[in-house]
């Protein structure tokens, strides 16, 4: 019988030749790669670039619900006013005060918060989701969120100003008995984080810097019949002046910009950090109009220069008081507004939407109610527009 034989083959052929099939295909790895490298590389380009593509897909995504007319506008708030309310947007929720009444309505329209009021004038600070409503000369004060209600307050003086800033944080600038004025900051929840009471100079309006840490207050005091004005600083955790920065001119309004104290004086924009150092943009002799101080990376501002023709100068403004772009305005200008990456001004026949760089986003012509009352409006990070009438609001979607 004819023996069987067995070839074992060659192992030291056989065995790279299992190892190469469970190597991944070094083709397809370095094509896949570079598909990745790639899809950075266009995301870095649009980030460099400061361009708002990917905010005009975010707007997509979080309106494809909501039903617009032919200007782009979606109705999406009704309520009941009298021409005279303040508004505020906080994160999708409107927010509207008037002295008879304050309501805030989700972005759905419903109805979150109602509580009537009867109040002389009201004013509005809203950021970052939140808000206070205040009656100016008054005592009483209502902190609210997206949701409702955080807490109703009632404070020690007489109420000046309330200033809104980052994480619910706030600064209330009041008159109270045996001083000058003063300065108290609460928290998101209307707790108190700090006081300051001033004998010597009186407090016009005071804010918390973006990093919760300082205080900052716009004070005006005399020095040989002179009035002076000033910004005193004070960190959050001690008693003692931190800085008092010297300023041109009264203060108007006082904010935060890109990490910066940001007072809007008559005379020039001054950006003052929390070491007192100050950068100015100074007016040149023209007349502030408008401005909008809480717009984040930069400063909008709006002036007008009668001894040159009454011409009207739009301006974006950084924090080293530099301007990065500049508009001539042939137009009236009812309202400003800026927010995130972008400005929006109100004129009298149609609401324009510009970048940082003041290049043109979008032009909706047809938003005639909120432009026949002259009502205010408020843009958003993401490029959209809240336009508030009388009796409803429209959610604009460039």
């Amino acid at each position: 019988m004819e023996q069987m034989k067995f070839e074992m083959g060659d192992l030291q052929q056989d065995a790279p030749k299992r190892m190469r099939k469970r190597r991944p295909p070094r083709k397809k790895a370095r094509g896949l790669l570079l598909v990745i490298l790639l899809v950075l590389a266009a995301v870095a380009a649009f980030v460099l670039l400061d361009r708002t593509a990917f905010d005009g897909l975010r707007r997509s995504l979080a309106y494809m619900q909501a039903e617009k007319d032919e200007s782009g506008c979606a109705k999406l708030y009704q309520y009941s006013g009298d021409g005279t309310s303040c508004y505020a947007d906080l994160d999708g929720s409107l927010l509207v005060a008037s002295g008879q009444e304050i309501t805030l309505l989700d972005d759905k329209g419903n109805t979150v918060y109602h509580t009537p009021l009867q109040a002389g004038q009201v004013a509005v600070t809203a950021e970052d989701g939140c808000a206070a409503v205040y009656e100016i000369g008054g005592k009483s004060l209502y902190l609210l969120d997206r949701k409702g209600l955080v807490k109703e307050m009632t404070l020690e003086g007489e109420i000046f100003a309330v200033e809104m800033g980052r994480g619910g944080r706030f600064a209330v600038t009041l008159k109270k008995t045996g001083y000058k004025t003063a300065v108290t900051v609460y928290n998101g929840k209307g707790e108190p984080l700090y006081g300051f009471n001033s004998a010597q100079k009186y407090l016009m309006t005071a804010a918390v810097s973006e990093n919760g840490n300082y205080m900052a207050a716009a004070a005006m005091g005399q020095d040989g019949g002179s009035f002076t004005s000033s910004l005193q600083i004070y960190k959050l955790t001690s008693d003692a002046l931190q800085a008092d920065a010297a300023l041109s001119g009264g203060v108007y309004e006082l904010g935060t910009v890109d990490g910066r104290f940001c007072a809007a004086t008559d005379k020039a924009l001054c950006f003052v950090k929390a070491d007192g150092s100050v950068s100015t943009y100074d007016y040149q002799g023209a007349n502030l109009a408008r401005c909008s101080i809480n717009g984040g990376k930069f400063a909008a501002v709006l002036l007008e220069n009668y001894s040159s023709g009454g011409l009207t100068h739009l301006a974006t403004v950084n924090t080293a008081g530099e301007e990065i772009a500049a508009l001539t305005v042939d137009s009236q200008v009812l309202d400003l507004s800026a927010a995130g990456r972008y400005v929006a001004v109100l004129y009298t026949s149609s609401l324009v939407i510009y970048d940082r760089n003041l290049r043109q986003c979008a032009n909706p012509h047809q938003v005639l109610d909120a432009i026949r009352m002259g009502q205010p409006y408020k843009i958003r990070s993401d490029g959209s527009a809240v336009l508030a009438g009388t009796n409803s609001a429209s959610l604009y979607l460039p």
